[in-house]
Protein backbone atom coordinates (compact mmCIF):
# COMPACT_ATOMS: atom_id res chain seq x y z
CA UNK A 1 0.00 0.00 0.00
CA UNK A 2 2.81 2.38 0.93
CA UNK A 3 4.62 1.59 -2.34
CA UNK A 4 1.46 2.21 -4.35
CA UNK A 5 0.90 5.55 -2.62
CA UNK A 6 4.48 6.60 -3.36
CA UNK A 7 4.05 5.72 -7.03
CA UNK A 8 0.87 7.82 -7.21
CA UNK A 9 2.50 10.81 -5.49
CA UNK A 10 5.57 10.78 -7.70
CA UNK A 11 3.51 10.30 -10.88
CA UNK A 12 1.59 13.56 -10.37
CA UNK A 13 3.33 16.52 -12.05
CA UNK A 14 3.48 19.52 -9.71
CA UNK A 15 4.42 22.92 -11.09
CA UNK A 16 5.64 25.61 -8.70
CA UNK A 17 4.62 29.23 -9.28
CA UNK A 18 6.57 32.37 -8.39
CA UNK A 19 4.53 35.52 -7.82
CA UNK A 20 5.67 39.09 -8.19
CA UNK A 21 4.03 41.20 -5.51
CA UNK A 22 1.56 43.70 -6.97
CA UNK A 23 -0.82 46.00 -5.14
CA UNK A 24 -4.54 45.67 -5.90
CA UNK A 25 -4.43 48.88 -7.92
CA UNK A 26 -1.89 47.43 -10.35
CA UNK A 27 -3.92 44.26 -10.84
CA UNK A 28 -7.06 46.30 -11.52
CA UNK A 29 -5.13 48.24 -14.17
CA UNK A 30 -3.76 45.12 -15.91
CA UNK A 31 -6.94 43.01 -15.83
CA UNK A 32 -9.09 42.67 -18.96
CA UNK A 33 -12.10 42.19 -16.71
CA UNK A 34 -13.17 41.98 -13.08
CA UNK A 35 -15.91 39.76 -11.67
CA UNK A 36 -17.62 39.92 -8.28
CA UNK A 37 -19.83 36.91 -7.59
CA UNK A 38 -20.03 33.49 -6.02
CA UNK A 39 -18.62 30.10 -6.99
CA UNK A 40 -20.99 27.49 -8.44
CA UNK A 41 -19.02 24.46 -9.61
CA UNK A 42 -16.00 23.27 -11.59
CA UNK A 43 -15.05 20.71 -14.21
CA UNK A 44 -11.91 19.65 -16.06
CA UNK A 45 -11.31 19.99 -19.80
CA UNK A 46 -8.68 19.11 -22.37
CA UNK A 47 -7.30 22.14 -24.19
CA UNK A 48 -7.09 22.20 -27.99
CA UNK A 49 -3.34 22.65 -27.98
CA UNK A 50 -2.80 19.95 -25.36
CA UNK A 51 -2.77 20.18 -21.61
CA UNK A 52 -5.48 20.16 -18.97
CA UNK A 53 -7.41 23.08 -17.52
CA UNK A 54 -9.93 23.53 -14.73
CA UNK A 55 -13.09 25.43 -15.57
CA UNK A 56 -14.48 27.39 -12.61
CA UNK A 57 -18.08 28.56 -13.09
CA UNK A 58 -19.23 31.65 -11.21
CA UNK A 59 -22.50 33.51 -10.80
CA UNK A 60 -21.82 37.18 -11.45
CA UNK A 61 -23.22 39.93 -9.24
CA UNK A 62 -21.05 42.81 -10.47
CA UNK A 63 -18.50 43.11 -13.24
CA UNK A 64 -16.23 45.42 -15.16
CA UNK A 65 -15.18 44.84 -18.75
CA UNK A 66 -17.18 41.61 -19.25
CA UNK A 67 -20.13 43.16 -21.17
CA UNK A 68 -22.65 40.91 -19.45
CA UNK A 69 -25.58 43.02 -20.65
CA UNK A 70 -24.45 42.79 -24.29
CA UNK A 71 -24.04 39.00 -24.23
CA UNK A 72 -27.03 38.40 -21.93
CA UNK A 73 -25.09 36.30 -19.42
CA UNK A 74 -25.05 36.10 -15.65
CA UNK A 75 -22.57 33.23 -15.36
CA UNK A 76 -18.95 33.08 -16.43
CA UNK A 77 -16.40 30.30 -16.95
CA UNK A 78 -12.89 31.12 -15.77
CA UNK A 79 -10.01 28.78 -16.63
CA UNK A 80 -7.03 27.82 -14.49
CA UNK A 81 -4.14 25.57 -15.55
CA UNK A 82 -4.00 21.99 -14.34
CA UNK A 83 -6.63 19.54 -13.22
CA UNK A 84 -7.57 15.88 -13.51
CA UNK A 85 -8.74 14.00 -16.59
CA UNK A 86 -8.82 10.22 -16.30
CA UNK A 87 -5.48 9.06 -14.95
CA UNK A 88 -3.76 12.32 -15.84
CA UNK A 89 -3.34 14.71 -12.90
CA UNK A 90 -1.56 18.05 -13.24
CA UNK A 91 -1.25 20.21 -10.13
CA UNK A 92 -0.20 23.85 -10.35
CA UNK A 93 0.74 25.56 -7.11
CA UNK A 94 -1.14 28.81 -6.61
CA UNK A 95 -4.41 27.82 -8.30
CA UNK A 96 -7.20 28.88 -5.92
CA UNK A 97 -9.73 26.53 -4.35
CA UNK A 98 -13.36 27.51 -3.80
CA UNK A 99 -16.35 26.33 -1.80
CA UNK A 100 -19.79 26.36 -3.44
CA UNK A 101 -21.52 29.65 -2.66
CA UNK A 102 -18.31 31.41 -1.64
CA UNK A 103 -18.19 35.13 -2.52
CA UNK A 104 -15.14 36.18 -4.52
CA UNK A 105 -13.49 38.90 -6.58
CA UNK A 106 -11.54 37.66 -9.62
CA UNK A 107 -9.17 39.49 -11.95
CA UNK A 108 -9.50 38.09 -15.48
CA UNK A 109 -7.35 37.95 -18.60
CA UNK A 110 -8.67 36.99 -22.02
CA UNK A 111 -6.48 34.64 -24.05
CA UNK A 112 -7.34 32.61 -27.16
CA UNK A 113 -11.10 32.95 -26.76
CA UNK A 114 -11.03 31.85 -23.11
CA UNK A 115 -11.17 33.72 -19.82
CA UNK A 116 -8.29 32.92 -17.46
CA UNK A 117 -7.83 33.79 -13.82
CA UNK A 118 -5.11 36.46 -13.84
CA UNK A 119 -2.14 35.72 -11.55
CA UNK A 120 -3.86 32.52 -10.36
CA UNK A 121 -4.62 32.81 -6.64
CA UNK A 122 -2.84 36.15 -6.39
CA UNK A 123 -5.52 37.71 -8.59
CA UNK A 124 -8.32 36.12 -6.55
CA UNK A 125 -9.88 37.55 -3.40
CA UNK A 126 -12.46 36.20 -0.97
CA UNK A 127 -15.17 38.64 0.13
CA UNK A 128 -15.65 38.42 3.90
CA UNK A 129 -17.60 40.34 6.52
CA UNK A 130 -15.45 41.84 9.26
CA UNK A 131 -17.57 43.72 11.81
CA UNK A 132 -19.58 46.28 9.87
CA UNK A 133 -17.22 46.17 6.89
CA UNK A 134 -16.89 43.99 3.83
CA UNK A 135 -13.29 43.20 3.02
CA UNK A 136 -11.60 41.52 0.07
CA UNK A 137 -8.86 39.14 1.23
CA UNK A 138 -6.25 37.65 -1.10
CA UNK A 139 -6.27 33.86 -1.29
CA UNK A 140 -2.45 33.54 -1.17
CA UNK A 141 -1.40 36.43 1.07
CA UNK A 142 -4.41 37.07 3.32
CA UNK A 143 -2.40 38.69 6.14
CA UNK A 144 -0.35 41.07 4.00
CA UNK A 145 -2.03 44.48 4.35
CA UNK A 146 -0.17 45.88 1.34
CA UNK A 147 -1.45 43.40 -1.24
CA UNK A 148 -3.81 41.07 0.58
CA UNK A 149 -6.54 43.18 2.18
CA UNK A 150 -8.81 46.06 1.19
CA UNK A 151 -12.25 47.32 2.18
CA UNK A 152 -14.77 46.46 -0.50
CA UNK A 153 -15.96 50.06 -0.76
CA UNK A 154 -12.35 51.19 -1.28
CA UNK A 155 -11.99 48.49 -3.94
CA UNK A 156 -15.06 49.85 -5.75
CA UNK A 157 -13.59 53.36 -5.65
CA UNK A 158 -10.29 52.02 -6.98
CA UNK A 159 -12.02 50.32 -9.92
CA UNK A 160 -13.90 53.51 -10.79
CA UNK A 161 -10.77 55.68 -10.54
CA UNK A 162 -8.63 53.39 -12.71
CA UNK A 163 -11.16 52.03 -15.22
CA UNK A 164 -13.36 55.13 -15.48
CA UNK A 165 -16.67 53.56 -14.41
CA UNK A 166 -18.31 51.79 -11.50
CA UNK A 167 -18.65 48.04 -11.21
CA UNK A 168 -21.74 47.16 -13.25
CA UNK A 169 -24.56 45.29 -11.49
CA UNK A 170 -25.41 42.06 -13.33
CA UNK A 171 -29.13 41.41 -13.69
CA UNK A 172 -30.37 38.23 -12.05
CA UNK A 173 -31.77 36.05 -14.81
CA UNK A 174 -34.93 33.97 -15.03
CA UNK A 175 -33.30 30.54 -14.80
CA UNK A 176 -30.41 30.71 -12.27
CA UNK A 177 -28.18 27.68 -11.73
CA UNK A 178 -28.29 25.91 -8.39
CA UNK A 179 -25.18 26.12 -6.23
CA UNK A 180 -23.21 22.89 -6.22
CA UNK A 181 -25.00 21.22 -9.13
CA UNK A 182 -22.95 19.05 -11.46
CA UNK A 183 -22.15 20.04 -14.98
CA UNK A 184 -25.08 21.06 -17.11
CA UNK A 185 -25.63 21.54 -20.82
CA UNK A 186 -27.73 24.65 -20.16
CA UNK A 187 -26.16 27.80 -21.53
CA UNK A 188 -25.83 30.73 -19.14
CA UNK A 189 -29.28 32.20 -18.51
CA UNK A 190 -30.13 35.14 -20.73
CA UNK A 191 -32.81 37.78 -20.82
CA UNK A 192 -33.95 36.50 -24.22
CA UNK A 193 -35.15 33.25 -22.64
CA UNK A 194 -37.60 35.17 -20.49
CA UNK A 195 -38.75 37.32 -23.42
CA UNK A 196 -39.33 34.30 -25.64
CA UNK A 197 -41.40 32.65 -22.91
CA UNK A 198 -43.52 35.80 -22.51
CA UNK A 199 -44.22 35.93 -26.25
CA UNK A 200 -45.14 32.22 -26.26
CA UNK A 201 -47.53 32.72 -23.37
CA UNK A 202 -49.26 35.58 -25.14
CA UNK A 203 -49.60 33.47 -28.30
CA UNK A 204 -51.17 30.64 -26.31
CA UNK A 205 -53.71 33.07 -24.83
CA UNK A 206 -54.62 34.39 -28.31
CA UNK A 207 -54.99 30.84 -29.67
CA UNK A 208 -57.21 29.82 -26.75
CA UNK A 209 -59.31 32.94 -27.21
CA UNK A 210 -59.74 32.28 -30.95
CA UNK A 211 -60.59 28.63 -30.30
CA UNK A 212 -63.26 29.62 -27.78
CA UNK A 213 -64.70 32.16 -30.24
CA UNK A 214 -64.91 29.58 -33.05
CA UNK A 215 -66.64 27.05 -30.80
CA UNK A 216 -69.28 29.63 -29.83
CA UNK A 217 -69.86 30.58 -33.49
CA UNK A 218 -70.42 26.95 -34.52
CA UNK A 219 -72.91 26.48 -31.67
CA UNK A 220 -74.90 29.52 -32.77
CA UNK A 221 -74.95 28.31 -36.39
CA UNK A 222 -76.15 24.80 -35.41
CA UNK A 223 -78.94 26.20 -33.21
CA UNK A 224 -80.02 28.54 -36.02
CA UNK A 225 -80.17 25.64 -38.50
CA UNK A 226 -82.18 23.50 -36.07
CA UNK A 227 -84.60 26.38 -35.49
CA UNK A 228 -85.05 26.87 -39.24
CA UNK A 229 -85.71 23.18 -39.80
CA UNK A 230 -88.28 23.12 -36.93
CA UNK A 231 -90.21 26.08 -38.42
CA UNK A 232 -90.11 24.49 -41.89
CA UNK A 233 -91.59 21.20 -40.58
CA UNK A 234 -94.39 22.98 -38.68
CA UNK A 235 -95.34 25.00 -41.77
CA UNK A 236 -95.41 21.80 -43.84
CA UNK A 237 -97.68 20.02 -41.31
CA UNK A 238 -100.06 23.03 -41.22
CA UNK A 239 -100.65 22.70 -44.95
Amino acid sequence: MFLRLCLILFSVPVYATVFQMQPVEQQVKEADGIVVGHFLRKKYVKLDGGGTATQMIFKMKQESGMQSDLFGMDEIIVHYPGGKLGDEIVKVEGVPEFVAGENVVIMIKSHKDRYWGMNLGFGTFKVVNYGNNRIIVNTLFPEDRRVGQMKFEDFEKTVKAIRGSNLKIVSSQLYPSEIGNGSTNRAPASVSEGKNRAIASQSEEVENSMSHGLNTLWLVLILAMMGGMFRFLRQKEAK
